[in-house]
């Protein structure tokens, strides 16, 4: 980042405070926890998205976090690849989530990534999606054909107002600059009594406390947000959500990953 970049400072997507402490700094991008709520974000001048597609896809960011973490944590990554056979596909669980909440109807992802979870979802729903990178969208297209995939920002995706049983974010809203306005996306496409279904990183995990900066929740600067339980429900219900209760299962403080649902009134 440029020196200038450096001295702007990003309000907390949650309050909008300026007050923070710094949790870490990897390469002149400043992760911090808001005084007020407790939320945690890089502080830094958000990007444009033109700025973020196109110096931080996703699919080639996620290639050098993995080279750097070779490089500068071996033994970290040598016990990572001996466990992820024994780990359920991500995929597969995104699916069995969503078929929990929802058992048809019209479903949207917002992010949707190369569209994986998507062709799972379109045994059972008729799927639509939004996601920024051109690449990946074009492989969501492949894999789902016929599916409509809008290419852009989220949160200025024209999607169908009232129109949708479900929406999904997997792994979307830890990027996302404007975590709030792309809840109102999703609050706006749902009927009422509609389901928003989330996924993002735990920073409230028992394994983030111990590996501290090495937590393989951190991915900078492609992911902007870190969520605990308490801060993300506010999020949800400042958008006008009512979040619903957590399985047993999601809530408890061993995963790193952080489930969430919510309904729209």
């Amino acid at each position: 980042m440029s020196e200038t970049a450096n001295h702007l400072e990003r309000a907390c997507p949650l309050c909008g405070g300026f007050e923070r402490k710094r949790v870490m700094e990897r390469e002149g991008w400043q992760v911090v926890q808001c005084e007020s709520c407790e939320m945690v974000f890089i502080g830094n001048q958000p990007l444009a998205y033109d700025s973020q597609a196109a110096d931080h896809d996703w699919v080639e960011d996620h290639s050098k976090e993995s080279s750097r973490r070779k490089k500068d944590r071996p033994l970290l990554m040598f016990f990572s690849r001996l466990t992820r056979p024994f780990l359920r596909d991500a995929t597969t669980r995104q699916y069995e989530h969503a078929v929990r909440w929802g058992r048809g109807g019209k479903l949207l992802d917002l992010g949707c990534g190369d569209g994986r979870t998507l062709a799972l979802a379109a045994r059972k729903f008729e799927v639509m999606g939004v996601e920024l990178s051109a690449q990946a969208a074009a492989a969501a297209r492949a894999r789902v054909p016929g599916a409509t995939i809008l290419v852009g920002p989220v949160t200025q995706a024209a999607v169908p107002e009232g129109a949708f049983d479900m929406v999904t974010q997997f792994g979307y809203i830890e990027h996302e600059w404007q975590p709030k306005a792309s809840l109102e996306v999703a609050w706006r496409a749902l009927k009422p009594g509609g389901i928003l279904l989330t996924k993002t990183p735990n920073f409230a995990s028992w394994n983030r406390r111990l590996m501290g900066a090495d937590w393989c929740g951190f991915h900078i600067p492609q992911h902007v947000n870190y969520f605990t339980p308490a801060t993300f429900g506010r999020m949800l219900r400042e958008a006008g959500f009512e979040p619903l209760p957590r399985p047993l299962l999601d809530s408890l403080p061993t995963s790193d990953t952080l489930w969430m649902a919510a309904r729209k009134p």
